[in-house]
């Protein structure tokens, strides 16, 4: 699973770029090998004088939180490549709107996963190609 949570200003993600923006950050999963229902992308928009940055309230600020567990990096550069592929999904549409944004990854262990109350089969199995056939968690 990955799971991201963002964490915007008010009034500065469009519904319809909301969903553009869902979409390609589960192509960039997707294209990695995983199910594209692993992928979660939950917006959350902050209500005026509920976020501040610095100890002042920040208008057109976005935090994003992502959490990784069905995959983990094994080197250095794949970090820095799948950061890089995530700037050009979030570049073309924080930076025109003249936004600042920060975010992290954060990866836990897979033995701490569960979906459906199911383990999920393992990177490449047949167990996952069939979960990534039926788009959802099934028991094997």
């Amino acid at each position: 699973m990955p799971s991201w949570h963002i964490k915007h200003s008010p009034n500065t993600i469009t519904a319809p770029e909301k969903e553009q923006l869902a979409k390609s950050i589960t192509r960039l999963y997707v294209s990695h090998g995983l199910p594209a229902f692993y992928v979660q992308v939950h917006f959350i928009e902050n209500i005026p004088g509920t976020s501040f940055v610095g100890g002042e309230p920040h208008p057109n600020f976005a935090s994003l939180t992502i959490y990784h567990i069905a995959r983990a990096f094994k080197t250095d550069e794949a970090k820095r490549g799948f950061m890089a592929a995530i700037d050009e999904i979030l570049n073309p549409l924080f930076e025109p709107k003249g936004m600042e944004w920060e975010y992290f990854i954060a990866e836990s262990s897979r033995d701490l996963w569960k979906m459906n109350g199911l383990v999920p089969p393992q990177p490449g199995s047949e167990g996952e190609k069939k979960w990534a056939e039926l788009n959802k968690a099934v028991k094997l």
